[in-house]
């Protein structure tokens, strides 16, 4: 029986399961993305732990993937802020997906001996599967709602999910062809020219941002295009070629996106290395002073590409993940990023007083061997240059007098083959002012290079965040900064036009200003609503009543004839709106409160849902927010593998024996403890016909083209102390079935398994009356008891937990 037909619960399709939902959200949302091996494996897995048949596993597949889909159609199609993903999601939908079904039903065909009628058998499910899916008319047409731009035009969805699973060979020719009613050739691959050899022969401008912006419309292709830029960006940084490598960056950097979708099948790991390696290394060969300064623009552009990677996904928190030489320039600066005091500087970077000298002049050529200063000296020397010059014009009592007498600085340090230097000089200046509280000098000064046409775009992209809190500051304390002007707002605007595309839309601005209670709403919604419309959330979970722990109903319900309840906003022939899952809600709140409020706001909302009969929905989420992660980083206690263990031994024996009062509440945390144990076992059993190491999946292991450069190496990080060793079998640190069977199975044994009498009379044991009173078995006989029903819904937890069939025995 699957569990989430137990307890009188349906689930219809039409609202997918959360675990399968989850899955699918943190694929496009989190980075960097589960490779794609792993991701097969925890499909399996799941398939195996909801007893799901292929066909209904798949039809909730596609269900999520469209659901997303169709939440960033609804977006771009009403001018929302935040419709940016639309791309992606549809990326996900056309490419991603289709290629995990594809991987995951050869594994399953390297299993099957009938080859024959397997190949029979998968075509007909998938073919059932797209029939079916097809039948959601709502959600079909919502994934339509595409505004035609030059990216986005009107196109039926359909037609291109019949094409990608017909060349994934999930379905047959006569299929697509009866549903399209014409006759459709399998396409034969790439288009002529786009090849990596192609453009690696002729690496005109034309052709790199061709093979750029086709990689974005071209979803029968797309995964050959980012093999393509993957192979050139490489091809390029060991050759040191930078013309033809900065052309790719500034292309890839003007749909940033593309970056998110590269992302989906390539680690950014993969994408960085090259460029590390080169920014790290490289030195012009050219003898020319046009030539020297064209490269210096080149390597300046690709350093800036390489940098605002690393700011779109936060590596700076874990910057070993992506760059791999700790004592090389990238990672030394990004560490750093602060200028130097010139009385301690090395003498080789005592050129800064020659550098201000030259620059005092605009009408004067910069000294030849001040050009050819390598761009990584001039990057980490460009913030005391300017703290130099400012010091020189600090004694002037006129703001603007100062600012005249910089201007040489300026119109040096804005051309091309300097520009870049400035991510360093405007960070330094943003601190002085939002830090050390500088004068209103400082900000002209950020003011007059920001508003310059000339003012590299992708710098404002990657400081935006700094600059409008700068703003802030001065909006709200001017008369801290005398003298600052109206120009706050021409700059404001600048800088919000330019960095729209990095500023990813959240819940700041939410009335509910704590984050454990957006948590919460999050949570609800997704488990109350299915898909509704923010208004109602808000109107529902941020009322008084809600804060005040006194509501009683989150949505209103019917029961069914079995004795379950159904949502009547339910219409699977429909799309009621936006699940409103986000993965970096979740996130945030893990790595700000901590995991144990993490784990505790989890309990807290199961045994909420357990009260209104919509326990096993939020059991699914809270197992899934504790099995996948949500956060790639280095810090051990944000790993899965730690959640598990709090939640083990921290929080289920004291929940079980003291805060549970209905049966439906401890069977909640029952079917969440299952789906966990059955993800953490570590063994080789076959799983739904494939052999499956649950160490690559919660402890994952995510390689970076077969080497040891892991994202996450639990077991590597977590200390394990002698007393845990001695008491698992296998040493290994991180979730273990172990600590399940020794923290919470003992609150359920009974007295001849806990106590142990000092009186032996005849070789039988005489306990005391008092002690046995108070050791009789209060659990498996109360509320409690449902936590173990839960468990056994699923026969596998009798061989991974041989005691719990004898709990239950009479």
């Amino acid at each position: 029986m699957k569990y989430n037909q137990s307890n009188g619960v349906i689930n219809s399709p039409a609202i997918p399961s959360i675990s399968i939902m989850f899955f699918v959200y943190n694929l496009v949302q989190t980075r960097p993305v589960m490779p794609d091996d792993m991701a097969v494996e925890y499909l399996e897995r799941l398939q195996h732990i909801q007893d799901s048949y292929d066909h209904e596993f798949y039809v909730e597949l596609w269900m999520s993937a469209l659901t997303g889909l169709a939440e960033e159609c609804d977006k771009t199609a009403t001018g929302e802020a935040g419709g940016i993903y639309a791309l992606l999601w549809k990326s996900f939908v056309l490419v991603k997906l289709p290629s995990l079904i594809e991987k995951l039903e050869l594994k399953k065909s390297n299993k099957n001996n009938n080859l024959l009628n397997f190949e029979e058998n998968k075509y007909n499910c998938h073919e059932c599967v797209i029939n079916q899916l097809f039948g959601f008319k709502g959600l079909i047409n919502a994934c339509n709602q595409f505004v035609e731009d030059d990216i986005f035009q009107a196109a039926d969805i359909t037609i291109d999910i019949l094409r990608v699973c017909l060349n994934r060979k999930l379905v047959r020719k006569e299929f697509v062809n009866r549903l399209l009613e014409l006759e459709y050739e399998i396409d034969g691959g790439d288009t002529v020219g786009l090849t990596a050899g192609n453009i690696l022969d002729d690496p005109s401008r034309q052709i790199i941002d061709h093979l750029v912006s086709t990689a974005t419309t071209s979803f029968l292709h797309q995964e050959s295009r980012v093999e393509t830029i993957f192979k050139l960006m490489s091809e390029w940084s060991i050759k040191s070629e930078v013309a033809p490598l900065a052309t790719l960056c500034r292309s890839l950097m003007t749909i940033p996106t593309l970056l998110d979708i590269i992302h989906l099948y390539r680690h950014p790991s993969e994408f960085l290395s090259p460029l590390e390696r080169l920014c790290n290394t490289w030195t012009s060969k050219t003898e020319t002073r046009e030539s020297l300064i064209q490269d210096y623009e080149n390597f300046g552009t690709i350093f800036l590409f390489l940098i605002s990677i690393i700011d779109r996904y936060e590596f700076h928190k874990n910057l070993k993940d992506v760059l791999h030489d700790e004592e090389g320039f990238c990672y030394k600066w990004i560490r750093s990023g602060s200028a130097y005091d010139i009385d301690s500087l090395d003498p080789d970077k005592s050129v800064i007083a020659r550098w201000v000298s030259a620059l005092s002049d605009s009408s004067q050529e910069i000294p030849e061997d001040l050009i050819q200063v390598n761009p990584r000296i001039l990057i980490e020397l460009s913030p005391t240059i300017f703290k130099e010059a400012l010091k020189k014009v600090a004694t002037d009592n006129i703001v603007e007098v100062a600012i005249t007498s910089l201007e040489p600085l300026f119109t040096h340090f804005l051309k091309p083959h300097m520009s870049y230097a400035l991510i360093g000089v405007c960070q330094s200046i943003c601190d002085d002012i939002l830090f050390k509280g500088k004068s209103s000098l400082s900000y002209k000064v950020l003011n007059r290079l920001i508003l310059e046409k000339t003012f590299p775009n992708s710098i404002i992209k990657l400081i935006g965040n700094k600059l409008l809190s700068v703003l802030n500051i001065i909006s709200e304390n001017g008369g801290s900064l005398p003298s600052v002007e109206d120009t706050e707002i021409s700059m404001r605007y600048k800088v919000l036009e330019v960095a729209t595309s990095m500023l990813v839309p959240d819940w700041t601005n939410h009335p509910a200003e704590k984050l454990y209670y957006r948590f919460k709403i999050m949570f609800k919604s997704i488990i109350y609503g299915g898909r509704q419309k923010p208004s109602l959330i808000y109107e529902i979970f941020l009322s008084e009543n809600y804060f005040n722990n006194d509501i009683n109903t989150e949505y209103e319900y019917i029961t069914n004839n079995s004795g379950g309840v159904t949502n009547n906003l339910f219409d699977e022939f429909s799309w009621l709106g936006p699940h409103h899952l986000d993965i970096e809600l979740f996130r945030n709140c893990l790595e700000i409160n901590g995991p144990r409020i993490f784990v505790d706001l989890i309990i807290e909302e199961v045994l909420s849902a357990g009260k209104k009969g919509m326990g096993i929905r939020a059991a699914e989420l809270g197992a899934s927010l504790l099995t996948l992660p949500i956060y790639y980083t280095w810090n051990e206690y944000l790993h899965p593998a730690t959640l598990i263990k709090i939640f083990f031994v921290d929080f289920l024996p004291l929940i079980l024996e003291k805060k549970i009062e209905m049966y439906t509440q401890s069977y909640s945390l029952g079917i969440m403890t299952l789906f966990i144990l059955m993800m953490i076992r570590k063994d080789t059993q076959s799983v739904g016909g494939v052999g499956v190491s649950i160490d690559e999946i919660v402890d994952i292991s995510n390689s970076v083209g077969g080497t040891d450069d892991d994202i996450i190496m639990i077991d590597a990080i977590m200390n394990t102390t002698t007393e845990e060793k001695a008491g698992n079998a296998e040493g290994k640190s991180g979730a273990k079935v172990e600590d399940f069977i020794k923290f919470v199975l003992p609150i359920f044994k009974r007295e001849s398994d806990n106590i142990d009498s000092k009186v032996v009379q005849n070789g039988t044991k005489k306990i005391d009356s008092k002690v046995k009173s108070e050791n009789e078995p209060k659990l498996i006989n109360g509320p409690a008891k449902g936590f173990i029903d839960g468990l056994l819904i699923h026969e596998d937890m009798k061989m991974i937990i041989p005691e719990l069939e004898s709990l239950v025995k009479k």
